[in-house]
């Protein structure tokens, strides 16, 4: 049977998959968390796992463990022209 090499590093692949995963999952845990009284034992737990799952991709993709996305104004998508643009 061949061997495969082991890396230091994971793959953007794997980490991909991993996101999307853990998307569909933060819908689920989302929609679950409205549905429960808040501050109490599966409430708390809900949000305990949301946080250790947002630290462990920090740590995948070697970013500080309480990085956190900065807020995006709602209109500074990719569908705006850069503001160099000279139309």
């Amino acid at each position: 049977m061949p061997r495969h090499r082991r890396h230091d590093d994971i793959s953007q692949s794997h980490l991909l998959a991993i996101e999307q995963q853990m998307h569909s999952l933060n819908r689920v845990l989302d929609a679950a968390t409205l549905s429960l009284t808040p501050f109490r034992p599966h409430y708390d737990a809900i949000g305990v796992l949301k946080k250790q799952m947002r630290e462990a991709v920090n740590l995948l993709k070697d970013r500080p463990i309480d990085y956190e996305r900065p807020h995006a104004a709602p209109m500074s998508g990719p569908g705006l022209p850069p503001p160099d643009f000279k139309g």
